[in-house]
């Protein structure tokens, strides 16, 4: 449901404004240039794949993802379901929640039922002002809720991994960085994620390498080095080993093509 009489002055004069709010059959969407508004959207029902910001993944029931405006991303499938919720809000008021440009989260118990009464509250005889101060609640729950269960040490060790894949790293330096020894990280991420701490790491270089492949003219050696791997024979090997091909197959096949 869109608030037509929304006037958009009131973007920039109010630090929140609740745009949007809805549940529907998935229509497939893509939005190179991003959304006029931040928005929480979360798959009901079925399974969605995205693509954010150049990262590609699926969406599974009870999975939900967060997009800040003006982002870059698009999302497919067959039948699947969401509700969203869209809003603006102050720049400085997400830095403070810790929002980044994009997250994904698993939903919430508590959401069901807030949105749920949101969204009835919103369809009835509701005002800018109103509803608009039903949703900041809302959406501020949302936020402490799913950015501090992100705080857990999984999570800690698969941020810095995002974000550190091209160093050398060891077993022992990212323990260190959680307070851990390596062999209680190697179970405990084990039981949280279900794979080990190097196959994530991998399966990440992997990501970036292909990202590289298809969009820079970057020679092959500075792309697997630039992703963590320690020669151009061990790159080429364990990308074969993943992907079913070489590094120049796969850009020869997939080079300058739009990640779906």
């Amino acid at each position: 449901m869109m608030f037509h009489e929304i006037h958009k002055e009131l973007y920039s004069t109010l630090p929140f404004v609740l745009t949007s709010i809805g549940e529907m059959k998935q229509k497939d969407v893509n939005r190179p240039n991003g959304f006029d508004s931040h928005h929480f959207l979360w798959i009901k029902k079925g399974e969605g794949r995205f693509c954010i910001d150049g990262e590609s993944f699926v969406l599974h029931d009870g999975e939900g993802v967060f997009i800040r405006e003006g982002i870059p991303h698009s999302y497919h499938g067959n039948d699947f379901y969401t509700e969203f919720v869209t809003f603006t809000m102050e720049t400085k008021m997400l830095e403070y929640l810790g929002a980044s440009n994009w997250f994904r989260f698993q939903v919430p118990a508590f959401l069901e039922h807030d949105f749920n009464q949101l969204y009835h509250f919103a369809r009835g005889n509701s005002t800018v002002l109103s509803r608009s101060a039903a949703g900041y609640s809302l959406v501020t729950e949302i936020f402490s809720a799913v950015l501090h269960s992100q705080e857990t040490p999984a999570v800690r060790v698969l941020q810095m991994l995002e974000c550190r894949y091209h160093e050398f790293l060891t077993l022992d330096q990212i323990a260190s960085e959680v307070g851990m020894d390596r062999f209680s990280l190697c179970h405990y991420y084990m039981s949280q994620r279900g794979v080990t701490v190097m196959e994530d790491l991998h399966r990440i270089r992997i990501e970036k390498a292909k990202r590289f492949l298809k969009y820079s003219n970057d020679p092959i050696k500075k792309i697997g080095q630039s992703c963590g791997f320690e020669s151009a024979s061990y790159f080429g090997k364990r990308f074969r080993e993943t992907v079913g091909c070489t590094p120049s197959e796969y850009r020869k096949r997939y080079g300058e093509s739009v990640i779906h």
